[in-house]
């Protein structure tokens, strides 16, 4: 199938009764799936420099914003990891894909897990980005955000901009108090990301979902038989690089990379797009034969 030209709009794609998914494909060549973190649009990708880089590397790149965000839609609350895979899944079926590179940041991390459990596809790489495992705050921010939502109804957007702010810059911006305003100001300066309540309600308890079942499990991670790339962020409190390395030592073909002075957000801030590069790099390899 003919790749979508890069100013193409998204497609609408149906992925299940009550579900439709934005996606984009760009680019020629051999496919790569980018899913993205909770909260996540597709747009934001462009802003970590990874579909650009692919492209010009020759690669076929599909964005999606998973279902809760806009523009897709957001069915009743809860989701499930699984669910969200199957979404994925069908995006993929949607443009004729069988044969890919599954990419993942943070929560797309565990979307790409069970993806590589349930597509029929064939993987060729599974790539993951500040996401293979969480950690105890993880699960606590997530126990909290779903606790507000319960009592409040929502989650008050200072709660919400202090939370990205504490987790998204390293230690060296949040010791800069112009950068700290600025960063606050274009987080909540944006337009909303969720298609409705429902959105992250679904997303949070998809997340904390996974968080309870202790995944991805050590047999989860051993099944996983193709080459992978993890790569992990030395300030990252959501997932740290100890408890990412030691998930990656399950897996019988696992490549790890811990990139210093970072932290959750150094998909983005990262100046010297380390993590884009091995990317890159990674999916040259695997798609070499």
């Amino acid at each position: 199938m003919t790749a979508s030209k890069p100013e193409s709009k998204p497609e609408l794609i149906q992925t299940a009764a009550d579900v439709r998914i934005a996606a984009t494909r760009v680019g020629e060549g051999p496919t790569v799936l980018l899913n993205g973190g909770l909260g996540m649009p597709a747009g934001v990708w462009q802003f970590t420099g990874v579909p650009a880089a692919l492209v010009e590397a020759g690669f076929s790149v599909i964005t999606y914003s998973a279902r809760g965000l806009v523009p897709s839609s957001a069915p009743p609350a809860p989701y499930s990891v699984p669910e969200m895979a199957d979404d994925a899944a069908a995006v993929l079926g949607h443009f004729g894909v069988d044969d890919a590179v599954i990419a993942g940041y943070s929560m797309g991390c565990y979307i790409s897990q069970a993806l590589a459990s349930s597509w029929p596809g064939r993987i060729r790489g599974l790539a993951m980005i500040a996401g293979l495992r969480s950690s105890a705050i993880g699960e606590m921010v997530n126990e909290m955000e779903l606790g507000l939502i319960e009592r409040l109804g929502e989650i008050p957007e200072a709660v919400t901009v202090f939370e990205q702010l504490m987790t998204t810059l390293g230690p060296g911006m949040l010791g800069d108090d112009l950068t700290v305003r600025a960063w606050r100001e274009v987080l909540t300066a944006g337009e909303p990301v969720w298609a409705s309540p429902d959105g992250l309600k679904g997303q949070l308890s998809a997340s904390h979902g996974w968080m309870l079942a202790k995944e991805p499990t050590p047999e989860r991670l051993a099944a996983i038989d193709v080459p992978a790339l993890v790569v992990a962020y030395q300030h990252d409190v959501f997932f740290p690089p100890s408890g990412s390395r030691e998930a990656a030592s399950h897996m019988p073909i696992a490549d790890f990379h811990e990139l210093d002075g970072l932290a959750h957000g150094g998909l983005m801030l990262d100046p010297d797009r380390r993590a884009t590069a091995l990317l890159v790099e990674f999916c040259r390899k695997v798609t070499a034969s």
